[in-house]
């Protein structure tokens, strides 16, 4: 688990319920049913088991017909209500999965590798597979509050908001690792049956929400710290434009900006193209090109205020950047003028 992540609470798996409002009065074992499949296309059935704190995990297991290869094969329609907030997350093993919703009237398309999220009080949906290969559907969900008694109210609007999906209804389908796929489907897959089942899955339910917790966290700091990266990159960019005189030193823009030097040249190259001294120092010739043309300032004053030491330093940048000496081209400037 991430260390640098808020820590956890679970006070609400300790802690007694003396009012009942997480009650549970299934004794873990499946609730089977069968899925509504033309015959001609397949089989299938779903599972339902119930848990504690208002979570419940759903299982529908799909097995097609060579016939039904190409073809979307309906399934449901189901509808659902929650009672009050509810998070939910969909996730595929094998196959493809087009989900159809009529509260809002919406359709999603996630398979294994990109999970689906909503944040809901109540559902209508037909869900049409892909039937040109057997396939598998886990989903767990969890009312908000029991969410936020696991994760604390900051992180589960945390969540809900890197998963983009705050308000209620709210969808999304979002690349997932498929590790955490795995933990949602482990308690279909074990052997226990009756309580133990039920103690299994509350743990893999808790390992589940910890895991992808950790996940959104790391990768949304991550994404943070690029957007900060960048804003730093691209001042960095306007007070080159506007720096007259000697450039400073590589450390010192590194102590200004706030990123080690090496780091720094290294962003700076991947957002424009080239070092920093490279942009400062085309940039200054350019602007040498132009007052050569429009001026009659000394040569040697103009190298000074760009920054170079000595004017033949000047020189030899000023011709390996043309192809031809300052010095002709003045003179060039001059009988332009004169003709």
């Amino acid at each position: 688990m991430n260390l640098s992540a808020p820590s956890l609470k679970i006070s609400w798996l300790l802690e007694s319920n003396p009012e009942g409002e997480y009650a549970d009065s299934s004794d873990g074992d499946l609730d089977r049913q069968p899925l509504a499949i033309p015959e001609d296309m397949g089989e299938g059935h779903f599972d339902l088991l119930r848990l504690p704190y208002g979570t419940a995990y759903f299982r529908s297991v799909q097995r097609f017909k060579p016939q039904a290869s190409g073809r979307l094969i309906t399934v449901g329609p189901f509808q659902f209500e929650y009672g009050s907030p509810t998070f939910i997350v969909q996730t595929m093993h094998g196959g493809r999965l087009c989900q159809r919703e009529l509260l809002p009237e919406l359709t999603h398309a996630y398979e294994e590798g990109r999970d689906l999220f909503c944040h809901l009080e109540k559902r209508h949906t037909i869900p049409m597979i892909d039937g040109s290969s057997d396939s598998e559907m886990v989903s767990l969900g969890l009312r908000i509050s029991s969410l936020e008694a696991l994760l604390g109210g900051n992180e589960t609007e945390t969540l809900l908001r890197i998963l983009g999906i705050g308000a209620v209804p709210g969808f999304a389908v979002r690349a997932m690792p498929r590790s955490l796929a795995a933990i949602l489907r482990a308690p279909f897959s074990s052997s226990l049956i009756g309580p133990a089942r039920k103690l299994f899955a509350q743990a893999k339910a808790l390992q589940y929400l910890s895991s992808l917790y950790d996940h959104l966290y790391e990768n949304g700091s991550q994404a943070s710290s690029a957007v900060k990266r960048k804003a730093e990159i691209k001042a960095l960019h306007r007070y080159l434009l506007d720096l007259e005189g000697r450039l400073p030193t590589l450390e010192a823009l590194a102590r200004q900006f706030g990123q080690p030097a090496r780091r720094l040249n290294a962003n700076f190259l991947a957002e424009y193209g080239e070092p920093i001294i490279s942009f400062v120092n085309a940039r200054r010739l350019d602007q040498a090109h132009e007052a050569l043309q429009h001026s009659e300032l000394p040569m040697k004053v103009l190298a000074g205020r760009l920054g170079y030491s000595h004017v033949n330093n000047f020189i030899i940048a000023f011709k390996r950047r043309f192809g031809y000496s300052p010095g002709s081209l003045r003179k060039q400037g001059r009988r332009g003028a004169q003709g």
